[in-house]
């Protein structure tokens, strides 16, 4: 299954300079829906690399003109016995504290 999470935006335009605030209640929603999915045994993804082609998946699944898109999610029934927790960076490589530093 696919699931895409999507806000309607007034007059189909995204506002200036309130992007988190727009997009703070849409993110959350759908990385609950993932973690409620792996609850579940099924797997889940994000993903935003269908975004360069946002128009002709607006038109190919109807979306009105006042609808963007935040994700696509793929989600199916995981098969394989190798969940683990990603790799992650060293948090002293990726965590800043009053300043940013290289």
């Amino acid at each position: 299954m696919l699931v895409l999470p999507c806000i309607r935006v007034p007059d189909g335009k995204l506002p200036q300079g309130s992007q988190a605030g727009l997009w703070g209640s849409l993110l959350p929603a759908a990385w609950s829906y993932m973690l409620a999915a792996r609850a579940r045994g099924l797997g889940t993804a994000w993903t935003t690399l269908h975004l360069a082609y946002e128009s002709e998946v607006a038109e190919l699944l109807g979306l009105p003109g006042d609808v963007r898109q935040g994700a696509l999610i793929p989600t199916a029934y995981y098969t394989g016995d190798t969940f683990r927790p990603a790799r992650r960076q060293p948090l002293d490589e990726v965590l800043h504290l009053d300043r940013w530093t290289g």
